[in-house]
């Protein structure tokens, strides 16, 4: 209710271009999914700037997006289209944690999660490693690749 008093107050001068930060976190699914549908219908006649972490959302939303890191842009276009650009690039497997740590040290890991007790790597390079098999990119990868390149550069 939060969020929807905030839009309905920003809206109140009729403004061309509507800022939000974070405005689906905390919600549940189905109250998400409106408030999805509602950001979309004010961006067919708006500006809608949306800043937020949930991956979800901007694959869902947006229709041009931007990677921001150390106040610099480090990529921007369409989400689609720059996942697209990781086909055939990004690889997995699930190894224990020993595993992961050696494979990080040889490998250009661009995230790891844990999953029922197990370590679960996403490499990119443009041949697969040996041992792992290729996954379909997500947006999530897109980020994490930016990012990893980023620190690379940096360091």
């Amino acid at each position: 209710m939060r969020q929807r008093f905030g839009i309905a107050q920003a809206l109140l001068g009729d403004p061309k271009l509507l800022i939000v930060d974070e405005p689906t976190a905390g919600l549940d699914p189905e109250e998400r999914n409106r408030f999805h549908n509602l950001l979309v219908s004010l961006g067919e006649e708006k500006v809608v700037i949306l800043s937020t972490h949930i991956v979800e959302d901007v694959s869902e939303l947006c229709a041009n997006m931007a990677v921001l890191a150390s106040g610099k842009i480090l990529l921007k276009g369409n989400p689609r289209q720059l996942v697209s650009e990781l086909t055939e690039k990004i690889w997995t497997k699930t190894v224990s944690q020993a595993q992961a740590q050696e494979l990080e040290a040889q490998l250009p890991v661009i995230s790891k999660r844990l999953l029922a007790g197990r370590t679960v790597l996403n490499v990119m390079a443009e041949t697969c490693p040996e041992g792992f098999t290729p996954t379909t990119a997500g947006l999530e990868d897109l980020y994490f690749s930016t990012l990893h390149s980023h620190r690379r550069q940096a360091a």
